[in-house]
């Protein structure tokens, strides 16, 4: 596992700007230290290669965000008429140092003092089908390394740190017309990596990310066949919101294991994101990194009292962090299996040799675990309307089997008790 992955919106554009300095502390804490977020994606826009500033524009109130800053957020004013000369002055990164700032800072020093490191991921964004007033350069293979560079050069230059992973583009078949076959795609990742080592940096290339499951696979075979291209790769990337099926899943996995590359379910929002579906992606997706939702959606947040909102755990996070607590970044799946139709078990080893089983129980009954090193294990789960805190330590001898109950459908984890605890263990 590469890591669980959270979107960061900027406190400008979160969708509940007016509280947003009241909860926005308090979701960071609890993201790392009780949901279990170690990963961030942290979105650049093709409308920061320009000379006008529109979101600093923005933030100094000289502009709206939905009749000024919107219509020119994807939109490009090239730095000058060469792609192999950059000028620095032609780019504005201010909304990706919000983010960064406001929440991949705090997320990173959280995770630090934890003994543990946040995987960065800066996603390429370019919806130019909103685009109304303006032009797009990215399209040309050239002009677009020049724009990843240029974001290396600012991050490493202003906060002495790179990105981890760098996802290519953002639903690529979501009405993108500059990037509607694969083809555009690799020759993107293979500008975009020689520039980058020709400048020092190892790149590790997230791709294709498309909508629709059903697209992976022509995508990626677009972009494979593009030299270089699949060498410069990483992860290869999907969504939820369309052809998710077994079939397409399948696909995924088989191109990703011929190629050698991780696997990714790196967006499926809106509370659709559920313990199911991460089981999943998982066990049948060979997952290394997945994504449910933004940062603050982790939380329900209600903002009756402005400056004293209550925060409380989604649905779905509550099912979700049975996973994300206890399968630490790092961790390898090994093999599990049951015998009863009711419950559906993934296998976990952390880097420090602690063993996790997480059970998708379809309903209740009692739980034999065998199988696990001798040791000292502690049980938590989550059922419709509740979540049971971490057991007692329970000893199993070499040989033995961990016995436990399941009271309800939901998820059930057994994780060895030497895990760093989290808040609730």
């Amino acid at each position: 596992m590469d890591g669980w992955e959270v979107t960061a919106p900027t406190s400008l554009l979160a969708g509940q700007k007016e509280g947003f300095p009241y909860f926005h502390q308090e979701v960071v804490n609890r993201a790392v230290n009780e949901v279990g977020i170690n990963r961030i994606r942290l979105e650049v826009r093709s409308g920061m290669e320009n000379v006008d500033h529109n979101y600093q524009q923005l933030k100094n109130g000289q502009i709206t965000e939905e009749g000024g800053w919107r219509p020119l957020r994807y939109a490009t004013v090239n730095d000058n008429n060469d792609p192999h000369n950059l000028n620095a002055a032609g780019f504005d990164f201010t909304e990706l140092d919000d983010a960064i700032d406001e929440a991949a800072l705090p997320l990173r020093a959280l995770l630090q003092a934890r003994g543990e490191r946040l995987w960065i991921n800066v996603c390429y964004v370019a919806f130019t089908q909103q685009i109304t007033t303006g032009t797009y350069i990215h399209g040309d293979a050239e002009e677009y390394a020049e724009f990843v560079l240029a974001a290396y050069l600012h991050m490493q230059q202003k906060y002495g740190f790179t990105p981890d992973t760098w996802e290519v583009i953002l639903e690529p078949d979501n009405g993108i017309v500059q990037w509607s076959n694969g083809g555009v795609v690799g020759r993107a990742i293979a500008a975009a990596a020689r520039r980058l080592r020709e400048n020092g940096f190892t790149p590790h290339f997230v791709a294709p990310s498309v909508t629709d499951m059903g697209n992976a696979g022509r995508y990626f075979d677009e972009l494979a066949a593009v030299p270089g291209a699949v060498a410069a790769m990483s992860e290869l990337s999907y969504h939820r919101y369309g052809g998710a099926t077994a079939a397409n899943l399948a696909q995924i996995v088989q191109r990703a294991q011929a190629n050698g590359l991780k696997t990714a379910m790196l967006e499926f929002w809106f509370g659709q994101a559920t313990h199911q579906v991460l089981h999943d992606d998982l066990k049948n997706g060979r997952n290394s990194a997945w994504q449910g939702t933004l940062l603050q959606e982790l939380f329900s947040i209600n903002l009756a009292d402005v400056q004293h909102p209550a925060i409380t755990l989604r649905e779905d996070t509550r099912f979700n962090l049975q996973y994300y607590r206890y399968i630490r970044a790092g961790a390898q799946r090994i093999g599990a299996s049951s015998v009863a139709d009711p419950f559906d078990p993934v296998a976990f080893i952390n880097t420090n040799g602690t063993y996790v089983v997480v059970v998708e129980a379809g309903g209740a009954g009692d739980v034999s675990v065998a199988g696990l090193p001798a040791g000292d294990y502690r049980v938590s789960y989550a059922i419709a309307g509740r979540s049971e805190p971490a057991s007692a330590p329970i000893t199993v001898a070499p040989g033995g089997i961990l016995r436990t109950t399941m009271p309800a459908a939901g998820v059930l984890t057994v994780f060895d008790s030497r895990l760093a605890p989290l808040v609730g263990d």
